[in-house]
Formats: C-alpha cells, sequence, structure tokens
C-alpha cells in the first residue's frame, strides 16, 4: 500500500492506522481527504442534498461519546439553512427496556448488537411513516438514562425530507438505509471516550467490525480520531 504523493498523518480505520492517502476500500484503492470540522459537515449536507429530491434515510453510524450524534445534529442543521428539511433520530432513545437489554447480563455482546435497539418499534414509528410520507412519525420513545417511556410528539414528514439517524452497530439491527456514513476511531480513542460502565463495548466493536464489516456498505467513512482534524473517504461532491 503506498502513501500519498503529499506529506499528511496517519488515517485510523478501525484499530487499524494506515498510512495517510491511499488506502484499500470495497475492493479498490480509495484516497483519504483530510478536511476541517466546518468543511467536513457542509461537505455532507451538500452530498446527502444532491443525492436525491426524494425522502432519503441516511445512517450514521457509530457511537455518541465518539462524536457521531454531533455531527449527525450539525449536518441536519446545515440542510436546513441549504432549505432541505431534516429530521433526526438516534438509535439510543429506542433502546428496549433495561429489564430485555440485560436479561441475559449486563455485558452480553451478541444482545448488544442485536437487540438493544427495539427495531421494530424503530420501523413501525419512524422508518414506515417516514418512508410513506404519510401520517407522523415519532423521533423518541424511551430515555436511555431514566429508562423511562419519554414518547416524543408526532412529527409530520415534510415533502423531500431527509432523516439522519445516528447510533452504534447500525450494520446490525436490520434497518433500511438508504446511505451510511461510517465514523471511525481506534481501540484506544474509544477507551478514552466511553465511559468506565461501557468499556465492554470495546470488544464489541471489534466484533462487529469483524462480522458485519460496515465500511464494505458505507458510502462514505470518516476518520474521526481527532474530531478537529478529521478525513474522509468516498465522499464526492460536485
Amino acid at each position: 500500500m503506498r502513501a500519498g504523493r503529499h506529506a499528511a498523518r496517519p488515517v485510523t480505520l478501525g484499530a487499524v492506522v494506515l498510512p495517510a492517502g491511499v488506502w484499500c476500500w470495497q475492493g479498490g484503492q480509495v484516497r483519504f481527504t483530510a478536511t476541517t470540522p466546518d468543511r467536513l459537515v457542509d461537505r455532507l449536507s451538500g452530498w446527502i442534498d444532491a443525492r436525491s429530491s426524494n425522502r432519503g434515510v441516511v445512517g450514521f453510524d457509530g457511537p455518541e461519546e465518539i462524536g457521531t450524534t454531533t455531527l449527525a445534529d450539525q449536518v441536519a442543521e446545515r440542510l436546513r439553512t441549504r432549505g432541505r428539511p431534516a429530521i433526526r433520530v438516534s438509535t439510543r432513545w429506542w433502546w428496549r427496556p433495561a429489564s430485555l437489554r440485560l436479561e441475559f447480563g449486563r455485558q452480553e455482546i451478541d444482545t448488544l448488537l442485536s437487540a438493544w435497539v427495539d427495531a421494530s418499534a424503530l420501523r413501525r414509528e419512524v422508518m414506515d411513516p417516514f418512508v410513506a410520507g404519510s401520517g407522523n412519525l415519532v423521533a423518541r420513545l424511551r430515555d436511555p438514562e431514566t429508562d423511562r417511556s419519554v414518547r416524543a410528539d408526532p412529527e409530520a414528514v415534510p415533502p423531500a425530507a431527509i432523516l439522519l439517524l445516528d447510533g452504534p452497530f447500525l450494520a446490525s439491527i436490520g434497518l433500511t438505509i438508504d446511505a451510511v456514513v461510517d465514523l471511525r476511531v481506534s481501540d484506544a480513542a474509544l477507551a478514552r471516550r466511553l465511559p468506565q460502565d461501557r468499556q465492554w463495548w470495546i470488544p464489541a466493536f471489534n466484533r462487529y467490525r469483524k462480522e458485519y464489516r460496515p465500511e464494505k456498505v458505507a458510502d462514505v467513512v470518516v476518520s474521526y480520531e481527532h474530531p478537529a482534524t478529521p478525513a474522509t473517504a468516498g465522499l464526492v461532491t460536485s
């Protein structure tokens, strides 16, 4: 694997540090491009807006603690300033009750990957009404901190709206998503940013990467090891 022509910092993909410049992805060589936080938001919003004039679902795959939720919020706001309606949903507000999530143990990776999120309720209350463009959707169902129901007021689905869905392990929960932005950091960065009671998520992310290969289905990969100096691959804008 060869580096780019110009000197650049290494780019991290998962737990592996790759040379900056050209790297292998989706069966070919793809160039990582360094950018700034504001430019990243601007380019992502422009790319999403240009993909289609119809409704669409874009996933931001990564945990809240590495900045995924904040980035999705910023992109949604930038889309709105462009005149494109944007709806924000986070999977953490669709976790099952703790009694079900923790039924087989507090650190059960199988359940974390496939059953923490109530995918059936998320489809019924969010995805299906959004795709149909009729009726209302509900953006939040349960507070992840208090484990109490907080069913939000229904929202109408505007014409040509974009639904931005963020959360970890998106490829493992069986949702239909039109495009995916995969945020990547190293295990060391995860260890720094995850709270102590979620350090066990690190081996879960390693297993997720190995079994589901989210970068293989992602449209855009963002190296977010250092949010102040992100880099992207696959982000093509006019």
